[in-house]
């Protein structure tokens, strides 16, 4: 009866919408909390949180611009590969709520760490093209991130492959250009607000740039605990909302072109 429902609630034609993107990624985190905000928190904000304690310690009092750039260069290897790891097991949480079954925190960081290599080609190749067309007249390097938006949950979800993954999502995305551009847009705005709203207490807490660049032998002030707490608290929220809506915008791209069709993935879960 749920595949009948699902089937007949389905409509080719309506193409796709904020409300439907969005929807979804809402879905998929108050059904799965732990496996999404869960993962985004361990993954992502903690680690964050305790380079900024080590960050604002007495090692920059004594060696301030040595320790800022040893400490932001490792931090950031480590950053960059940690959110690699939570972008696939966000990926697939959300895949996994479209078959209509919870995936679990141990599992979806498993498959988070086994992606995180080819998500790295993808995103690599994504910012190098979109780059370049951004600089050529900056509207085909828009088209080419409209056109490459759902590359990275492509190559967690369906294992197509580093190339394969931008054909598949030229071809979903062919059709309801405009429609993602829209979607893309308001969510990189939303993001943006809530990662300034972050950012500003984080600048508050840490110190300015001029003081630390002058190589004044002060520690930086930083804020309370608990205050930083509730950043990373809020940093979680927005991480997984941003990642669940990318990929909640490749199903719902798929549904469209594709029809809905829970079987087609099972190997992937199995």
């Amino acid at each position: 009866m749920k595949g009948m429902a699902s089937n007949t609630a389905f409509d080719r034609g309506r193409g796709i919408s904020v409300g439907s993107v969005f929807g979804r990624s809402f879905d998929v985190i108050r059904s799965n909390p732990v496996a999404t905000l869960g993962t985004s928190f361990l993954v992502m904000a903690l680690p964050q949180l305790l380079f900024g304690l080590i960050g604002t310690g007495t090692t920059f009092a004594n060696t301030p611009r040595l320790g800022l750039y040893v400490t932001a260069g490792l931090g950031g290897l480590v950053i960059g590969v940690l959110w690699l790891v939570a972008s696939g097991a966000l990926v697939h949480a959300t895949i996994a709520h479209d078959r209509g079954r919870k995936a679990d925190l141990a599992e979806v960081l498993r498959v988070g760490a086994t992606r995180a290599l080819p998500l790295f080609a993808v995103y690599l190749l994504f910012t190098i093209g979109v780059s370049i067309g951004t600089l050529l007249l900056f509207v085909p390097g828009v088209m080419l991130a409209v056109m490459w938006s759902v590359a990275l949950p492509a190559i967690v979800a369906e294992r197509t492959g580093v190339y394969g993954a931008f054909g598949r999502s030229r071809a979903l995305t062919k059709g309801a250009r405009w429609p993602v551009f829209g979607i893309m847009l308001l969510a990189v705005v939303i993001y943006t607000l809530a990662s300034a709203t972050v950012g500003v207490a984080s600048i508050a807490g840490n110190g300015t740039y001029a003081a630390i660049a002058s190589g004044a032998r002060v520690a930086a002030p930083r804020l309370p605990l608990l205050a930083q707490l509730l950043q990373a608290a809020v940093s979680t929220v927005v991480l997984t909302w941003f990642t669940t809506v990318g990929t909640s915008l490749f199903v719902e791209l798929r549904h469209w072109k594709d029809g809905p069709d829970a079987d087609r993935l099972a190997d992937i879960f199995a």
